[in-house]
């Protein structure tokens, strides 16, 4: 069973999300849709999101994939980056726009394992979240429908500071980066 200390409710996950995922998604997931629903934990920076909804909004923002090509979005960062389950390898990949850059974070339980023994470090080394607590004590807690985004984008020359760091919607703020950065490949 798995167990996340620290999650935040937001929304229950519909059945018919549950049952449309169910077999495509870690049994991990499933289990945390159903114990906890949609909602953050991790201090706020990781957020249990609605798959079918990141999927219409950003179908053309998640980038082509090794494999069949399928990317499930499961996770976004406090830092406006997605987490996507990748079927054909299997395992988590972080998109991140901040960067321009992806990184494959493991199996999903793994990954919930490693975030729970080690929290900061393990959220330090795998997302580069250091800026995110930063920003949360200079610029308040986050709706669960945002993240700290750069303004401007450090692609675009914007300093990584945490003035530089703003709340915005995290849907838009992706396709903003995707339209001014391009699609990352993973």
């Amino acid at each position: 069973m798995v167990e996340i200390s620290d999650f935040v409710p937001h929304a229950p996950v519909p059945l018919e999300i549950i049952e449309d995922y169910r077999g495509r998604v870690p049994d991990e997931l499933i289990e945390i849709w159903e114990k906890y629903g949609y909602g953050t934990f991790a201090e706020g920076f990781l957020r249990i999101i609605d798959p079918k909804l990141y999927e219409a909004e950003l179908r053309d923002c998640i980038g082509k994939t090794q494999g069949d090509g399928v990317a499930i979005p499961v996770m976004v960062t406090g830092l406006g980056d997605l987490i996507t389950w990748e079927p054909s390898r299997p395992g988590l990949t972080a998109i991140f726009y901040r960067f321009g850059e992806t990184a494959g974070l493991g199996s999903f339980r793994n990954f919930l394992f490693m975030v729970d023994i080690d929290g900061a470090e393990e959220l330090s080394d795998s997302l580069s979240w250091d800026r995110f607590p930063e920003a949360v004590a200079a610029h308040g807690e986050l709706p669960y429908d945002q993240s700290f985004v750069y303004v401007p984008l450090l692609s675009l020359g914007g300093e990584d500071t945490v003035e530089n760091l703003h709340p915005r919607e995290t849907i838009p703020a992706i396709q903003v980066a995707v339209d001014l950065q391009g699609v990352i490949g993973h």
